[in-house]
């Protein structure tokens, strides 16, 4: 039985037009996000093995929950103007190449397959030499991005 969850309610809008509560769940979201990059960090400098076996994902599972959570960051940035051009412009074609495994890891955590045939490997998907460095840039600006707006609207609640 495969059970399909709705993900594409992603943000609209921009950082600067978004609530303060929005914010706050956008700050929330991408903690959990970089708090899931850290566990994969950690991983990683333990060292896997892979091969065949389908079992030689269980590593991944903090690597699939980072870009899980980091999808919809991208596909608002791409889709609904979650980030300014100046913010956007450097890292679209980081975004615009991850944006399929991030799909695929969000699958990997939201559908219970049939099979295991239904779902790439993590392994497969981190055989690119560049995914990671890739990865790290969108974050690393992701979070920019959100620090800058929570700064400065705690400066603007000060100058009230």
């Amino acid at each position: 039985m495969s059970t399909q969850v709705d993900v594409g309610a992603a943000v609209n809008g921009s950082l600067r037009d978004a609530s303060l509560d929005r914010l706050g769940y956008l700050l929330r979201h991408w903690t959990w996000a970089d708090e899931a990059m850290a566990t994969f960090d950690r991983e990683l400098a333990n060292g896997w093995d892979y091969d065949d076996d389908p079992m030689s994902d269980h590593p991944f599972g903090a690597f699939s929950h980072w870009c899980a959570l980091l999808c919809p960051f991208g596909e608002a940035a791409l889709g609904h103007g979650l980030l300014s051009p100046f913010q956007l412009e450097p890292i679209r074609q980081d975004l615009e190449a991850s944006l399929p495994g991030l799909r695929a890891c969000r699958q990997l955590l939201v559908v219970i397959p049939a099979s295991l045939e239904e779902h790439p490997r993590v392994v497969d998907l981190l055989r690119d030499g560049e995914t990671l460095a890739r990865l790290r840039r969108v974050h690393q600006a992701f979070g920019e991005a959100l620090r800058k707006e929570h700064v400065s609207r705690e400066i603007d609640s000060l100058d009230r």
